[in-house]
């Protein structure tokens, strides 16, 4: 894979991911953040490209507001299941928190058996951390399939040193195909930026619709085009706005 193409403001629609992608992998997920200058960066491409950017993330949209403050910005988070579609709209759940309330109770016992495992409860979405007890990865595993058993609604998806739970039905390509049927992004050439497994769906939606898929780091992808790191991405950025 070669180093993507700058954006076209009058032509693109860019979506980012967020982790991995606009910022480094920490072991704490609440310990991230973006230097202002990467953030003027994006507001300025917000501004060129009239709108059509969009945050795409498993974190909560009003994590990724604190996180990107003051900046507003379209966005769909949890892989979808929360949407924003323009900076001033108000968050769109397609789930609510009470459906994966047999499965929190499920994860009590191995969470107490496994102190070092982390859950991130995000209302939609259950998140077990072992980034710092990679050791713990089999367990984590084992415990997310023994929680949903029989729960053919719900979505187990392994992730970066994370396994994760959400209503089926929705992902992250599903997010971006929706988004692009309303404006500002309706008409445009959808370009996308991610670098987990969970960024391949949405990787492959765009390659599949004619645009520019890129994938941040050495792991496999459908992604046509590649940037190293988080650094690269904000000099990819840097060089587009």
């Amino acid at each position: 894979m070669s180093l993507p193409p700058s954006i076209d403001p009058h032509r693109h629609a860019v979506f980012l991911d967020f982790d991995g992608t606009l910022v480094a992998l920490v072991d704490d997920p609440q310990a991230v953040s973006i230097a202002p200058a990467a953030l003027d960066r994006l507001e300025t491409l917000q501004s060129e490209l009239s709108g059509a950017l969009a945050v795409v993330s498993g974190r909560r949209i009003a994590d990724l507001d604190r996180f990107l403050a003051p900046m507003r910005f379209a966005a769909a988070g949890v892989h979808g299941l929360e949407r924003r579609v323009r900076p001033d709209d108000e968050i769109e759940r397609l789930a609510g928190p009470e459906v994966l309330d047999d499965v929190r109770a499920r994860l009590g016992a191995p969470l107490r058996d496994n102190p070092r495992l982390k859950l991130e409860d995000k209302g939609t979405a259950l998140v077990l951390h072992y980034r710092t007890a990679p050791d713990l990865k089999d367990v984590a595993e084992r415990a997310m399939a023994d929680a949903t058993v029989g729960r053919h609604d719900l979505a187990v998806m392994n992730g970066d040193n994370i396994v994760e739970v959400h209503p089926a039905g929705m992902d992250k390509g599903k997010a971006l195909a929706a988004m692009m049927k309303d404006p500002p992004f309706a008409g445009r050439i959808p370009v996308y930026v991610g670098d987990d497994t969970t960024d391949e769906f949405a990787l492959r939606q765009v390659r599949d619709a004619g645009g520019i898929s890129i994938k941040v780091g050495d792991k496999h992808s459908v992604a046509e085009f590649r940037l190293a790191d988080v650094v690269a991405v904000h000099h990819w950025l840097a060089a587009s706005a």
